[in-house]
């Protein structure tokens, strides 16, 4: 009678050299542990008996390849630090690490996943990249085309050029919404119900961070059964597709940006008259903005559209109500696009709705977030690295937005200003001849005024769009 773990790694390595002979995925079902719980559950009935150590050799080989899926999945950011620490190898009887036949399912469908998710990136990058001089004419003429307000349109660019959203771009935002879809709402919910007793979503800041430091901590782990949750949420079907083509709803991302010589409730005209002929077809309305802060469309207009288009989601929710005073009015599109053989596809479409001035205004505070974000600001151009550092505003936003003090006078800085601007474009604001501009100074952060306050980061801005221009291409 054949020694159970010795027969377990001749299953093992027979499913394997299958696998290769059918020339189909690099591992199908891995080599049993001894260490799982139930590794008859994970492992192939054996078509054909093979030595000890060939058996060996080959199970040896699907780690090998399991450890390079894992490292594949880990370097396109596909799971959370959490996740992964949950799929991290466990040590053997003889202290080498290896994967359990669960974990090496799971990392096996990650990796095809995210195969698929940079498939979709790709393809919806085409079809953007297709669409795009269609759906900027299409919307100009709903905004009374080039001589009236169509004029003040403008797209996403790339060297000069309108652009629609890259590969990227595309994959990096599927894999942050299957995130938030899949993973916290399926995952996580295992160990929020097991230590709060209710949904990750319902939980707070705090206890969601407590859940991760449980994780991290191995106070919490995966048992058997979790992992068809695992197994539901990367097995991949026909919905898959239209799901991370909805997750992307800026493919082309257009801005109305109205100069100070024109009126705003035109282009709100304009809208209205659109939305309610269905020339545009709006999904969803996010009027963002903070207390006591004019919103782009009014509180009116938007119930209207409501009203008489049922099926647009109208945001409503705090997620609108910025507390750093950042205002637009961003609404989602699905635009009808005929392609050369005269087939209809939906290209989804962002359009923000903004004055000049906020607009500018918006522009440079993103380098704060992007620093913020780890992103390198310099796009490795020597010189703008070199730039970057003589202003000391890398030193000077770690300094300020880690003290939550100086985050919170910032912030109020911020709201002011951006408040500042609203009263000043709305003719009805009482408060626009008592209203100044804001001071960085005002708000107890007078350090940071040659580097944070809006005129010195809009001078900064300047110098570094100059040297991009000039040293980009070289580099």
């Amino acid at each position: 009678m054949i020694n159970p773990i010795k027969k377990t790694a001749i299953q093992a390595a027979s499913s394997v050299i299958t696998a290769v002979k059918k020339e189909i995925q690099q591992i199908q079902k891995p080599a049993a542990n001894a260490l799982e719980r139930t590794p008859v559950q994970d492992t192939f009935v054996a078509s054909s008996p093979v030595s000890r150590n060939e058996a060996k050799k080959l199970a040896t080989v699907s780690q090998h390849q399991i450890f390079t899926e894992f490292e594949f999945i880990k370097k396109e950011k596909f799971f959370s630090e959490e996740i992964l620490f949950l799929l991290q190898p466990k040590s053997n009887t003889s202290g080498a690490k290896i994967f359990t036949p669960n974990q090496a399912k799971i990392i096996n469908m990650a990796a095809k996943k995210v195969t698929f998710y940079k498939g979709v990136a790709k393809t919806l990058e085409k079809m953007g990249t297709e669409t795009i001089d269609r759906v900027i004419k299409d919307i100009k003429l709903i905004f009374g085309g080039e001589k009236n307000y169509g004029k003040y349109l403008h797209a996403r660019e790339k060297n000069g050029a309108a652009s629609s959203k890259d590969a990227v771009s595309i994959y990096n935002k599927i894999i942050k919404e299957f995130n938030n879809k899949k993973v916290e709402t399926e995952i996580m919910n295992i160990f929020a119900k097991r230590l709060y007793q209710k949904p990750y979503k319902l939980l707070d800041k705090t206890e969601k961070d407590l859940v991760k430091l449980s994780i991290l901590d191995g106070d919490v782990k995966l048992e058997s059964r979790d992992y068809k949750i695992f197994e539901k949420i990367l097995t991949t079907g026909k919905k898959d597709f239209e799901d991370a083509r909805s997750w992307v709803k800026d493919l082309i991302g257009l801005r109305m940006i109205i100069p100070d010589n024109a009126n705003m409730e035109t282009a709100a005209e304009y809208l209205t008259k659109a939305i309610l002929s269905g020339k545009l077809n709006v999904t969803r309305v996010s009027n963002y903005h903070s207390n006591h802060i004019y919103p782009y469309i009014s509180h009116e207009t938007v119930k209207l559209w409501k009203q008489s288009v049922p099926g647009i989601e109208l945001v409503q929710t705090k997620a609108i109500r910025k507390r750093n005073g950042y205002t637009t009015a961003q609404m989602n599109i699905l635009h009808p696009v005929k392609d050369k053989n005269g087939k209809v596809r939906y290209v989804c479409v962002e359009l923000q709705l903004r004055s000049e001035e906020l607009n500018k205004i918006g522009q440079i505070e993103h380098l704060i977030y992007d620093i913020l974000a780890g992103k390198n600001i310099g796009k490795n151009i020597p010189e703008l690295e070199q730039y970057y550092e003589s202003t000391g505003i890398k030193k000077a936003v770690l300094e300020v937005f880690n003290v939550p003090r100086k985050e919170l006078a910032y912030t109020d800085y911020e709201r002011a200003m951006y408040s500042w601007i609203r009263h000043n474009e709305n003719p009805e604001s009482k408060a626009r001849l008592s209203y100044t501009r804001p001071i960085l100074t005002e708000f107890g952060l007078g350090e940071y005024e040659n580097v944070l306050s809006f005129d010195s980061l809009q001078r900064i801005d300047d110098t570094a769009n100059i040297l991009k221009i000039k040293y980009g291409k070289k580099n």
